[in-house]
């Protein structure tokens, strides 16, 4: 299997994505869970629909750039998103509680873990690049 400039691409702005959304997570988690007092499962599960919010419109507009409307890949994306976000929450819960003097090197962890089934599903499903043509120009790079 051959990999494109385009599917280097896609990974690089995908860790980056990751590493900025892990980052966050965190520092949303720990906000709401150490200054504001919440109970970890609250705190966690709302630091987590917020990064979800903001990793769509970066997945959109910057790692998997799209010239579709953004309604027809929200479906897939939002799929992705529950299998994702369900195996990510009852990972953090559960090893936070086993855990729990660390609780943002755990996020960080599932989230790592996490990361590598979203790039394949969002690479090859949910913002999948059209085949090229014989004799027709190649795509951008990123697009």
């Amino acid at each position: 299997m051959k990999l494109s400039k385009s599917f280097f691409a896609r990974l690089f702005w995908f860790g980056i994505g990751g590493v900025l959304s892990i980052a966050i997570n965190a520092g949303l988690f720990r906000l709401f869970s150490t200054y504001f007092g919440w109970n970890r499962f609250v705190a966690y599960g709302l630091s987590l629909a917020i990064i979800n919010v903001l990793l769509f419109l970066w997945n959109y507009f910057v790692g998997f750039k799209s010239d579709k409307h953004w309604t027809d890949a929200a479906w897939k994306q939002a799929t992705c998103l529950i299998v994702a976000n369900g195996l990510n929450y009852a990972l953090v819960v559960t090893l936070q509680g086993i855990f729990p003097r660390w609780p943002e090197a755990i996020i960080a962890a599932v989230q790592v873990f996490i990361a590598f089934f979203k790039f394949g599903l969002y690479h090859y499903w949910v913002y999948p690049q059209a085949p090229v043509e014989a004799g027709a120009p190649k795509p951008a790079a990123n697009s």
